[in-house]
């Protein structure tokens, strides 16, 4: 009885192991990336680009009414700082809505990339050796992908607070300046 009982554990063992996952502990690294990558989406969903827009256009608006209605030579000196200090919103808007749309498209890319590559390990695709490159490059995007959106991010804090701050002394030195 007592060999029946050490054969049957030992062949239980056996079956664990055996049907184990190899791939346990990258499973758990792609987790890992995949809840980076939600942090990423949720930064990334902070960025409105309407309120982007409708900063760049104000800018033009007010300064096509500057160009019409003062001369260079006339302006105070406060009011050039407080317009330079405007003007960057134009520089950092430049390019800004084609940036957030190619993240958005590398987010949703990365996050099929992910859910393939966890799939293929649950599913114990043989890897030939090429598992760790795969998680790798994997990480270097994500990375890369991570710096993207903050760099967005910031340029959008940057514009949505120059337009907020400026936009209306903008608007009201014209109107007093103008009527």
């Amino acid at each position: 009885m007592k060999n029946w009982t050490i054969g049957i554990v030992f062949i239980l063992t056996v079956l664990m192991v055996a049907c184990a996952n190899p791939y346990e502990d990258e499973i758990e690294d792609v987790e890992g990336m995949q809840e980076v990558l939600s942090g990423v989406k949720q930064t990334y969903g902070q960025v409105d680009i309407a309120k982007v827009n409708y900063a760049m256009e104000m800018y033009l608006k007010n300064m096509k009414q500057i160009k019409t209605y003062y001369k260079p030579d006339t302006v105070d000196e406060n009011v050039t700082k407080l317009v330079n200090f405007y003007k960057g919103i134009k520089h950092s808007a430049k390019g800004f809505e084609d940036e957030y749309y190619a993240v958005g498209m590398q987010i949703e890319f990365m996050d099929k990339q992910l859910k393939t590559l966890q799939t293929d390990m649950e599913n114990k695709a043989d890897f030939n050796d090429s598992l760790e490159t795969f998680l790798k490059n994997e990480q270097n995007n994500l990375d890369e992908l991570s710096k993207n959106v903050g760099t967005l991010l910031y340029n959008y804090d940057f514009i949505i607070s120059v337009h907020d701050s400026v936009a209306s002394k903008v608007q009201n030195i014209l109107l007093e300046n103008v009527e």
